[in-house]
């Protein structure tokens, strides 16, 4: 099945291959997360992402990399996000100490082999499909997929494996210049040799509006399942700024983590550029 759900998604790929003339542009993020999560020791990350996407239509397609730069290696690289799992030398910690729920409010040791100062590693590739299903003046909709597939040697801050999931996210307009959005997105996260992640599904609701022409502000709530057994879900809120109009379309946004399984704080900002 799973091979099956690969297959199609990179012959959709190709199939619209030809449709790239309509609208192809460069999308860059970079991204800033500090915080212990489950540990004693801090983990700081640096990430830059840089793809492609490819907008015919209703259907968007995007493709890119990013490039980790990071203190330790007890956060991995998802699909889904930075996890904690103690990487290649503690991630059988993680997993014993979460059979048996958690430390009690104590953080795991860090094992000398993790603390490795920073370093930049280039991360597995991440591919991207969304069709808007309703696409209104009040109201869109659009379903999506997504891999992470493991083309890169990321042993020190990856899993690997593949990372496979789908996504829903619903924009509408309220009133005035208000708009509400829920997005939901479900993963299927690769494992590490010690450590099994679950699952995890995530719902983000955001309220947004209209500053002044081509600016909008907004506040938004994310959550989720756990993809570590025995640790508290993931939940942060934050804030985001957003430019549309000008020839770089922008977004920057700030967030604080509310459970150990998120970074305490996160910042970031992301960008398109036509081509």
């Amino acid at each position: 099945m799973r091979s099956a759900w690969r297959a199609g998604l990179a012959l959709s790929v190709a199939a619209v291959g030809p449709l790239a003339a309509q609208r192809i542009g460069y999308e860059g993020a970079v991204g800033f997360a500090t915080g212990r999560y489950i540990f004693a020791a801090r983990t700081t990350s640096w990430t830059l992402f840089s793809g492609l996407s490819l907008e015919a239509g209703r259907l968007t397609l995007r493709a890119g990399v990013p490039l980790y730069v990071q203190n330790t290696t007890l956060v991995t690289g998802s699909g889904a996000g930075m996890m904690p799992s103690g990487g290649p030398a503690a991630s059988g910690m993680v997993s014993d100490s979460g059979r048996h729920g958690g430390m009690g409010g104590r953080r795991l040791p860090a094992s000398a082999a993790a603390l490795t100062g920073y370093r930049a590693t280039l991360g597995d590739p991440v591919v991207q499909a969304a069709w808007d299903v309703v696409a209104t003046s009040r109201t869109t909709l659009a379903v999506g997929a997504a891999a992470k597939i493991p083309a890169t040697d990321t042993s020190a801050l990856g899993t690997g494996e593949w990372d496979e999931g789908l996504s829903l996210a619903l924009t509408r307009h309220v009133a005035g210049r208000w708009f509400f959005g829920l997005d939901l997105a479900y993963w299927h996260l690769g494992d590490l040799p010690r450590l099994d992640f679950l699952d995890p599904l995530f719902a983000t609701a955001t309220a947004s509006v209209g500053l002044r022409t081509g600016w909008t502000g907004s506040f938004f709530v994310t959550g989720g399942t756990e993809a570590l057994r025995g640790y508290a879900p993931p939940l942060s809120i934050g804030v985001g700024l957003a430019r549309h109009g000008g020839p770089i379309p922008w977004m920057a946004t700030a967030a604080l983590g509310l459970t150990e399984t998120v970074p305490a704080l996160a910042l970031g900002a992301s960008w398109r550029i036509g081509l």
